[in-house]
């Protein structure tokens, strides 16, 4: 009896075997997910259609870590103001970088005031000569690829050159810059 009970079960699983490839999801043909990958199979079934010429088809979905945003702002390191010249351009700012779309790059331009020991002499930065002080710049996405830039110009009124007491003035320009959402 016990043989014909391990002979019925041997039986069993070989019906079994011959079955499992009928239990592929018709839908997609032979492709089976199998956690991290996907299998496409081609398989000759005996006394069954021929797959194995058949074309099996799935699509992998591809995607990138996101690309941070990164940019550079060039500025001049220093410069020397010849005395008595009321526009004086001491270099560029400039801004150039990778951001996304929704982004800008924005920088504020401040300054403080020429100092030589107890004397003071105002200053303002502009882009052009006699032109409206500069405080904000900014480039956005294409702007910043391409490398937005412009001129920086020192100007001194004539009215302070002329109440210099005489000596070596220095100040300082300082350039804050910061991602902001694009406007």
């Amino acid at each position: 009896m016990k043989n014909k009970v391990i002979t019925g079960l041997l039986g069993f699983l070989v019906v079994l075997g011959m079955a499992t490839p009928a239990l592929a999801d018709e839908e997609t043909g032979n492709v089976y997910h199998n956690g991290n990958t996907t299998e496409l199979r081609g398989e000759e079934v005996v006394g069954s259609k021929d797959t194995s010429n058949e074309v099996q088809t799935a699509t992998t979905s591809v995607t990138t870590d996101n690309a941070d945003s990164h940019y550079m702002v060039s500025i001049p390191a220093a410069a020397n103001i010849k005395f008595n010249v009321v526009n004086t351009t001491i270099g560029e700012l400039k801004i150039t970088g990778n951001i996304k779309d929704s982004k800008q790059v924005h920088v504020s331009v401040t300054k403080d005031t020429f100092r030589n020991g107890n004397s003071t002499m105002d200053f303002s930065v502009a882009t052009e000569n006699d032109g409206a002080p500069l405080t904000n710049f900014d480039a956005n996405s294409a702007e910043a690829k391409a490398g937005k830039h412009t001129p920086l110009v020192v100007h001194i009124d004539r009215t302070e050159w002329d109440q210099a007491v005489a000596g070596v003035y220095t100040g300082h320009i300082t350039f804050k810059a910061a991602l902001a959402d694009a406007q």
